[in-house]
């Protein structure tokens, strides 16, 4: 640690005056059985906790009073329901306006479900519904407790930012003649990044640090045992080296990434390891020094769905013996149910932070794939400066397939809607309108941040 300190020590005017940081991180692990999110293979509820499941909460003040917090969860995703319910307990308990809280989660597919509604759709016993509307409710208490204790723990803090690399991500759409498949695909495009922001102690101390990577949580597969993964160990094995902090992780855009391999739990290790590893690497590095000024905004971006099949499809499809299929099809003839009826457009979350001129964060909803972050990154690309995307955040359960995906189809582009709870797969535009949205605003904050 007095690597980093000495690496920020020259820089303490610019980086340290004003900034105030709070951390703090809670249990959100079920205390009764649930039923889990991410594989439809599994037949039953969970059946005890492998490793902890935890809210944790980061809050940054600059010189201005102005706030940013952060949240992250060890969840699969965050539906309309969670999103509101967190939304108003901020709001109503912290007074935070939607573009001061960033909640993402770690997408593991060792949580519990927390939407009554995929439950139904999925064919589960109404039962297990019931359990998410109550864990949910105590969870949000849960994030309150958090975000309080992230609140009550503000101090005088140092603000850096540097990044690695970590190689474990594949791509995982495989073209073969038979078309796109779920698979390893090493010619794939990958974003193998790891951008880490430390916030240090006015002793040089690590307080906190929040890391990302793009890559799915499923190095465990289908067990039913609690747990959170890949980047549940990469937290606790961080916050173990560095007694007193609290590690983040803000999930990239790795809609499109499996690690590999992901056979069990040993691979699962190995992979949290070798994160964690990659973070202590860009700690190492001499950080780009952030000045206390932030600025952010949230607005949604409308992408449009495809036009809806025939009735006569539908209703072919409503009588297929598979009843992922089928219950999908009868969803969407009891919603949309006259000809050239056309669903409402899907809100995607855009959430823009600038810290001065040094560093652009960009999250955006739902699963995009890696090839957004890489565009992103490239065309946001300025002189001294960085810029790091998160997928993830807060509003989760749509793929976000690029206009290649769309047109390639397989699992993330069209087939994945039927588990998704969405009409259909998004019209082929939906690329250009995020690429556009993110440019928009992080104009609109690089302006306002600049000195």
């Amino acid at each position: 640690m007095a690597i980093v300190a000495a690496a920020l020590a020259g820089t303490a005017g610019v980086a340290a005056e004003g900034w105030q940081a709070g951390a703090a991180r809670v249990s959100i692990a079920p205390e009764e059985p649930v039923w889990m999110a991410g594989y439809a293979a599994r037949t039953g509820p969970s059946e005890g906790v492998h490793g902890g499941l935890h809210a944790r909460a980061l809050v940054l003040g600059d010189a201005r009073g102005r706030r940013l917090v952060v949240v992250t969860l060890d969840l699969i995703e965050i539906p309309a329901s969670l999103r509101d319910r967190i939304a108003a307990m901020a709001a109503d308990r912290h007074g935070l306006a939607p573009h001061e809280l960033l909640v993402n989660v770690s997408h593991t597919h060792g949580g519990p479900m927390v939407s009554s509604r995929t439950i139904a759709d999925w064919g589960i016993d109404p039962v297990w519904g019931r359990r998410a509307e109550a864990y949910v409710e105590w969870l949000v208490e849960r994030i309150d407790d958090a975000i309080r204790q992230a609140l009550a723990g503000r101090a005088p803090a140092l603000l850096g930012f540097s990044a690695s690399r970590c190689g474990f991500a594949m791509n995982r759409r495989l073209p073969t003649p038979e078309g796109m498949r779920l698979a390893p695909n090493p010619d794939g495009p990958v974003d193998h990044d790891v951008p880490v922001l430390r916030i240090l102690a006015a002793d040089g101390t690590l307080r906190a640090v929040l890391f990302g990577y793009a890559c799915h949580a499923t190095a465990l597969g289908p067990t039913r045992t609690l747990h959170g993964d890949y980047p549940g160990i990469a937290m606790d094995q961080l916050e173990r080296d560095h007694p007193g902090s609290v590690a983040l992780f803000l999930a990239g855009c790795g809609g499109d990434q499996d690690p590999a391999p992901r056979r069990d739990e040993a691979d699962a290790l190995a992979n949290g390891k070798a994160l964690a590893a990659a973070v202590e690497a860009a700690l190492e590095q001499a950080p780009l020094p952030l000045p206390a000024r932030l600025e952010a905004s949230q607005r949604p971006c409308a992408l449009a769905f495809a036009d809806l099949p025939p009735r006569a499809v539908l209703e072919a499809r409503a009588a297929s013996p598979d009843g992922f299929v089928a219950r999908h099809a009868r969803y969407v003839l009891d919603a949309w149910p006259a000809p050239g009826d056309r669903p409402p457009d899907y809100p995607l979350p855009v959430h823009v932070v600038q810290f001065g001129a040094a560093l652009t964060l960009v999250a955006l909803g739902g699963e995009p794939m890696a090839d957004y972050a890489l565009r992103l990154k490239r065309e946001l690309a300025t002189e001294g400066g960085a810029v790091w995307v998160a997928g993830y955040s807060n509003l989760v359960h749509a793929y976000v397939p690029t206009k290649r995906v769309l047109a390639e189809g397989g699992y993330e582009g069209t087939e994945a809607v039927i588990y998704q709870s969405l009409p259909g797969p998004f019209r082929d535009d939906c690329e250009e309108r995020i690429v556009t949205a993110v440019r928009r605003d992080v104009e609109a904050a690089r302006a306002a941040a600049a000195p």
